[in-house]
């Protein structure tokens, strides 16, 4: 079964070190941009449900924290810094001219 993707806006709507919450399907994603990297994980922190793109992105080390408990989760693999046993669905994004793309 082929995923389908969704255009969720284009490069200059994504400003590096910031994530954006999006729409594709049903499903709310976060996408940050750290550096000219594109990440899109699930929005909802798994811990008490905080919206991870008001999270703070600590560019370096590729990381989110989550706003409210200051949970670290690992963009690159969705991970929980302190337990990588949990860990945050992620979505695969690319650029395709402009325009960046999330796939579900």
């Amino acid at each position: 079964m082929t995923m389908p993707d969704y255009v969720v806006g284009s490069l200059s709507d994504f400003p590096p070190g910031k994530a954006i919450a999006v729409q594709a399907g049903h499903r709310t994603i976060a996408v940050f941009r750290v550096g000219t990297e594109f990440f899109a994980v699930a929005n909802t922190c798994p811990h008490k449900g905080a919206s991870l793109c008001d999270g703070e992105v600590i560019p370096e080390e590729k990381i989110v924290r989550c706003p409210w408990h200051h949970w670290n989760w690992r963009l690159a693999d969705g991970t929980l810094e302190s337990d990588p046993r949990q860990r945050l669905r992620r979505y695969e994004v690319s650029l395709e001219g402009d325009e960046v793309v999330v796939k579900t």
